[in-house]
């Protein structure tokens, strides 16, 4: 039969329903966040309609005096980029109804694939009904029904409906992969703004992992449909079970409400709820007030939570006043600050009360902040007010490539005030340890450097440093400890180079680079405590990643002084089987001037450090992976003087075919002067054993081997399959032979492709 090539004409209003039924979909979607069982922006498929004319090809066409058209034999239907195929078409001119038989399949500009046994466009074109329809989008999610019920821009009824975020996934094997959702009804209302699933079952691995009688869900299209969101649940000793049910209100369209009715086993109801308010292109500020009264706070004993009512009022903003500027702010304020922790609020808490403003460009970096910082957990109010407030806390970074290939010249600033209630101060086995006096005190710290590399014709890598560093400070003397006032203002000039000679070897495919390097330091000034107390610069330890640096302290209340020189030696190795291998090693060595790591502070920071004799510790780092799948490290400190160990840490790993072996070690040497009076050494371990193709445990612990204890251990089962996991955790602190003496989690994780992670 000679095939034919027919134009016909169908009204605007045909044409919008045609449109309907190409997106009937419309019934599976991604829901907002908090209820995402089916992919984001699944409802916004909906097509676009617009004038124009369908395209029909046929092998056969009819039309008789009652105004019926029939098309039989491969039919074609094109229009305004949507495709379809049918065995079969009826269409009639007077009733506006259109049938599509057999092996019908519907494509739109997007490549979703809709495909069903039949397609009915019934009621002036008004409403559709698809039999066995299977829809398959572009990413290769896949929706089916037994029958999907669609009245034009109102509702859509998919009986049986399942949804797979994967649908075409399988594996080398031929299996499908991933998970889906099995409903007896999936009913999308769209003028209510509502998606009912009566008694949705999720199915991994064709196994049913849970299942609700009836489910609510706020209409996907738009995230803010008024409706409950995900419940969650969570469970402890003190307060037994909690159930949230979250509630969305959109009280306007900038305004968001939010309420959690929660319960409480143990305690009772708690209350909970935040408003959202957004400023059209420039930010939003949002407000959580929590409160429960306690049924049984006697569990609470002898914490700060032992009272009857509990509750917190937290606030936070965040602003675009500007290109590159941010603006914003954050506070809490709570009856005890164990209360974020004993009702899992973690989430939502916000541990630093500060005001801040920020710019950022290629080249420069400017944050300023008024912090208060909070200190959570059972902490009394004589804890609190030994944690400094920063008044302000300013930084300042700039960097300028200068032209005709000049250098760099790089510029920062730091400005800190800190104002604290109380001393901080413990003990370490007699060791005092100041971490911070009553008081107030101020510290400003300019540095401004010019840097350049250069390589001479001997193959020589030179690259110096000019710099200088101004520090101006003031201390009140509010501590009992520290009662006398001082100030301080100092100007330290910086000088440095680096000189290294990198040679490189070729050998059948191998490539060897070896470097040897010499440092020269040298800071001009006397002084070593710049912060006159010492508040942020506590932290120090000497190692392979720290023997090339111009100052080793961690903050700008102390520096160090005087000439210095590192020295050492780079190697790094790339085999041709695919094996690698790279080692530091070296030592520094104080030349002149006075060494500030053998000088002290109330912190005991560069106390023992290794830097505080003329030479140093001897500091090596190795790293290599051997074959494939097995990686080494390790890092050891040795006194040069009779060669012994003062730190050390060694870690492997093993990992084939699913297998994964790992453990560690370390090890520190007693240091009276720090107050640690014996070795210590431990180990840890870790195994990830391959179940059954995508299933797999995992276990790891951590012993302490002086006192013949654990540390803390974990364990993990869980399924993976590329695209879809799920995982239960069991994880504790403290020795687990021991059941009084540790603490234990149980979390359950789910998470996909898209980067969405769901714990509870």
């Amino acid at each position: 039969m000679k095939r034919l090539r027919h134009k016909m004409l169908v009204k605007n209003k045909a044409r919008h329903a045609i449109v309907g039924v190409i997106s009937i979909a419309l019934a599976l979607s991604a829901t907002p966040a908090y209820t995402s069982l089916f992919p984001e922006g699944f409802f916004d498929r909906l097509p676009q309609t617009s004038d124009g004319q369908v395209s029909l090809t046929s092998d056969y066409l009819s039309q008789d005096s009652s105004g019926l058209i029939v098309a039989i034999g491969q039919v074609d239907i094109s229009y305004g980029g949507y495709f379809a195929t049918a065995d079969k078409l009826i269409y009639n001119q007077n009733t506006k109804d259109m049938t599509l038989i057999g092996n019908v399949v519907i494509r739109d500009p997007d490549n979703t694939e809709y495909s069903a046994d039949e397609v009915e466009l019934t009621d002036s074109f008004k409403s559709a009904i698809l039999e066995s329809m299977i829809m398959v989008t572009s990413d290769g999610a896949m929706i089916t029904a037994d029958k999907t019920d669609h009245v034009q821009d109102k509702t859509t009824l998919l009986d049986k409906g399942t949804y797979s975020p994967c649908g075409t996934c399988i594996d080398d094997k031929g299996r499908k992969i991933g998970w889906r959702v099995r409903t007896k009804s999936i009913l999308y209302d769209k003028e209510n703004e509502n998606l009912d699933l009566e008694q949705p079952i999720l199915e991994v691995l064709g196994v049913s992992v849970a299942w609700l009688p009836w489910l609510r869900l706020p209409d996907p299209s738009n995230p803010r449909a008024n409706g409950i969101r995900m419940p969650s649940y969570f469970y402890s000793d003190e307060i037994g079970l909690k159930l949230e049910f979250p509630y969305f209100m959109a009280m306007g369209k900038d305004t968001d409400f939010i309420i959690v009715p929660t319960i409480t086993t143990n305690q009772g109801p708690l209350f909970n709820a935040t408003i959202i308010h957004r400023f059209t292109d420039w930010g939003e500020i949002s407000v959580t007030a929590t409160g429960i009264y306690q049924f049984n706070k006697s569990v609470f004993a002898g914490t700060v939570g032992d009272k009857d009512w509990r509750g917190a009022i937290q606030a936070s903003a965040e602003f675009t006043p500007a290109q590159n500027w941010t603006a914003g702010w954050s506070y809490s304020t709570f009856t005890d600050p164990a209360f974020f922790d004993n009702y899992n609020l973690s989430a939502r808490k916000t541990p630093i009360n500060e005001v801040y403003t920020q710019y950022l460009d290629a080249d420069i970096y400017t944050n300023v902040r008024v912090q208060d910082f909070v200190v959570l957990g059972n902490v009394t109010s004589v804890q609190q007010n030994m944690q400094a407030d920063a008044l302000p806390n300013a930084r300042y970074e700039q960097v300028i490539e200068l032209e005709d290939d000049n250098g760099r010249i790089a510029i920062s600033g730091n400005l800190l005030g800190l104002t604290r209630v109380s001393d901080s101060t413990t003990t370490a086995n007699g060791v005092p340890y100041v971490e911070g006096y009553a008081g107030n005190k101020v510290i400003g710290t300019i540095e401004a450097g010019w840097s350049k590399q250069f390589e001479t014709d001997a193959g020589l890598v030179l690259t110096p440093y000019l710099g200088i560093r101004g520090d101006a400070a003031h201390y009140d003397g509010g501590s009992a400890l520290k009662p006398t006032a001082s100030s301080l203002f100092n100007i330290t000039p910086i000088a440095a180079i680096d000189i290294s000679y990198p040679l490189m070897a070729v050998d059948n495919g191998s490539t060897h680079l070896i470097e040897p390097m010499v440092q020269f330091v040298y800071r001009g000034s006397r002084v070593t405590n710049l912060g006159i107390n010492n508040d942020n610069a506590q932290s120090f330890v000497f190692d392979d990643s720290k023997l090339f640096s111009f100052n080793r302290f961690s903050g700008t209340d102390r520096q160090e002084t005087g000439l210095r020189a590192n020295v050492g030696i780079r190697y790094q190795a790339n085999f041709v089987d695919g094996s690698h291998l790279s080692f530091v090693g070296g030592q520094s060595f104080h030349l002149a001037g006075i060494n500030s790591l053998n000088v002290g502070d109330s912190a005991q920071a560069g106390t023992s450090t290794g830097l505080g004799q003329v030479s140093s510790d001897i500091v090596l780092g190795v790293r290599a992976s051997p074959i494939e799948g097995v990686d080494f490290g390790a890092k050891m400190i040795v006194d040069p003087k009779d060669f012994s160990i003062e730190r050390s840490a060694i870690a492997a790993s093993i990992a084939k075919e699913g297998w994964n072996l790992s453990s560690d070690y370390s090890y520190i040497a007693a240091d009276p002067l720090l107050g640690s009076i014996i070795d210590q050494h431990s180990i840890g371990g870790s195994v990830r054993i391959p179940i059954d193709d995508y299933w797999y445990a995992k276990a790891g612990a951590g012993w302490d081997i002086i006192t013949n204890s654990m540390i803390d251990h974990y364990a993990t089962i869980g399924y993976d399959d590329g695209f879809f996991s799920l995982a239960g955790h069991y994880t504790g602190s403290g020795d687990a032979l021991n059941p009084t003496a540790q603490t234990y989690k149980v979390t359950f994780n789910l998470s996909g492709p898209d980067g969405s992670d769901y714990s509870f």
